[in-house]
């Protein structure tokens, strides 16, 4: 139980940490884009912001669930899957510098990075050692 506690919080924490920064991204959009962006930067367009949060959000979701159902692999993956909503914001680095950015917008990026590494641990620890007792 104590690991699900764990996920429950870390989750709750991620999504709305990772709503506040993906919803600046999409209204801020221009603060986080240059006129000529990398190949990567070029992939981004403003609607791919709140679809993938939406997306990558169904992802954590159902890592929870299979989670809670005890079938480690797939929540494994499915919360693997998560965490790159975090990971990716490093990217946000390619084309702008952390000084285009105000302390608001960069406390947000540092967050969504720290937490996806934090989800991909938690996915990982659960990928090499599942919970021996049931999530239920």
């Amino acid at each position: 139980m104590a690991r699900l506690r764990l996920l429950e919080v870390l989750l709750v924490v991620t999504v709305v940490e990772s709503f506040v920064h993906y919803l600046d991204n999409t209204i801020e959009y221009d603060d986080y884009t240059v006129a000529n962006p990398s190949i990567l930067g070029g992939l981004v367009k403003q609607w791919v912001i709140p679809v993938s949060w939406v997306l990558f959000t169904a992802a954590g979701v159902i890592g929870y669930r299979r989670f809670r159902e005890a079938r480690w692999p797939q929540a494994a993956a499915f919360l693997g899957a998560y965490s790159a909503s975090g990971l990716i914001s490093a990217l946000h680095y390619t084309d702008i510098s952390v000084s285009d950015l105000n302390a608001f917008q960069n406390t947000f990026v540092f967050a969504d990075i720290a937490l996806g590494a934090a989800v991909l641990a938690f996915a990982l620890w659960t990928a090499w050692a599942p919970p021996a007792e049931a999530a239920r």
